[in-house]
């Protein structure tokens, strides 16, 4: 059998084809994670609807068992357009990393096999290869691009909304969280009270907190603009926070030096303020979403909602997302959009000064007070 490492291809026999799949934890599919197939163009835009554990598409069916999975492939019957098919393990909404899963061992057609070693992954979710048309000729590709968001997240980048959730566990009330046990992220203070965040990290759940040296308070949620992952929370019994100061004038300029500071792997990490450093790479988000900019400092799981920081010491996006198959190809949420937000909130953000720079290590000790763990969980 020939064995394949991530970014190896080789030519599969012809249209239909199968596969099995099996980890290192054997009652992880199906109670704690799962697989999704994706068809997309060459560019990686969906051209039609995924296909999930609960869910079969007419090109597609499911078959083995929970220990060792298995699908066949009917590639010339997928939805026009197609050149490609994602392979992705997922755990369901993006409840933990897939590193629960141990290690994936993946055998195309019984001749090719892809083994992945999971143990120190922290993403929810993981494109483990994919099949793939060239010069009218069916390939596999082998890969290991993480999602430190999840599949749903994922499907937002590219386009298409991916219900996550265990297909078991969802609540009868349309009025009820679904069951998605825990999530953390990254809040800023935004007035002597109220906290900002990215929709996604609290979504659907009942108990909500802030968390850092300085202490742990209860959260309630002001509001949600769930199409811009932006959220509001009102801190309960807590001392008067430290607002963040959000940039003055225009937004930022096409390679401006960025700071994001954020609390991110959560446990594994520590649990201190972590500091990354970039640039802004594009002023515009995937299909010319003029919404979010595009940097490239490092972001991990729980990075979400983290406050982008220029020189200056300014506020200019907040994190929300990173592209699972590109090297640093992040996201966050321009400044303009989240001051209408806020000013629609009836709060009123401070600026910041012009003139002054900050080194790293200054934004870094000047914003830390600023900062707040979300923990969010439903009991």
């Amino acid at each position: 059998m020939k064995a394949l490492t991530p970014g190896a291809n080789t030519a599969i026999s012809g249209v239909k084809t199968a596969w099995t799949l099996d980890s290192g934890n054997a009652t992880a599919f199906g109670e704690y994670a799962a697989v999704a197939l994706l068809p997309v163009t060459e560019k990686r835009l969906p051209t039609g609807d995924p296909a999930l554990f609960q869910i079969t598409q007419k090109w597609m069916e499911w078959s083995g068992k929970q220990a060792l999975i298995g699908c066949s492939l009917d590639l010339s019957a997928l939805p026009g357009g197609s050149e490609a098919v994602l392979l992705v393990v997922y755990t369901f909404a993006a409840a933990g990393p897939v590193s629960e899963l141990k290690e994936l061992r993946l055998q195309v057609d019984n001749e090719v096999e892809l083994h992945l070693d999971l143990r120190n992954n922290g993403e929810s979710a993981i494109v483990i290869g994919e099949f793939y048309k060239r010069n009218d000729q069916w390939k596999f590709r082998a890969l290991a691009e993480g999602s430190a968001y999840g599949l749903a997240a994922m499907g937002r980048r590219m386009g298409i909304n991916i219900d996550d959730a265990h297909p078991n566990r969802r609540p009868y009330s349309g009025d009820s969280p679904r069951n998605r046990g825990s999530a953390t992220g990254t809040g800023f203070a935004v007035s002597p009270n109220h906290v900002m965040t990215c929709a996604h990290v609290i979504e659907d759940m009942q108990e909500l907190h802030i968390s850092s040296f300085a202490g742990r308070y209860r959260a309630e949620v002001v509001l949600v603009d769930q199409r811009n992952d932006i959220a509001l929370l009102r801190i309960q019994d807590c001392p008067t926070l430290s607002p963040v100061l959000f940039k003055d004038g225009a937004g930022c300029a096409l390679g401006e030096s960025v700071i994001a500071l954020g609390f991110p792997m959560a446990g594994l990490a520590g649990g201190g303020v972590h500091v990354t450093q970039g640039g802004v790479s594009s002023l515009f988000g995937l299909h010319n979403d003029a919404s979010l900019l595009q940097f490239t400092a490092a972001i991990q799981p729980g990075s979400s909602g983290s406050p982008l920081f220029d020189t200056s010491g300014g506020v200019i996006a907040m994190v929300t997302s990173t592209l699972p198959d590109a090297q640093n190809m992040n996201f966050a949420v321009k400044a303009g959009l989240l001051l209408a937000f806020l000013d629609a909130c009836q709060v009123s953000p401070s600026k910041s000064p012009t003139g002054r720079m900050y080194s790293t290590s200054e934004m870094a000790r000047e914003a830390q007070s600023s900062l707040w763990r979300i923990e969010a969980r439903n009991p």
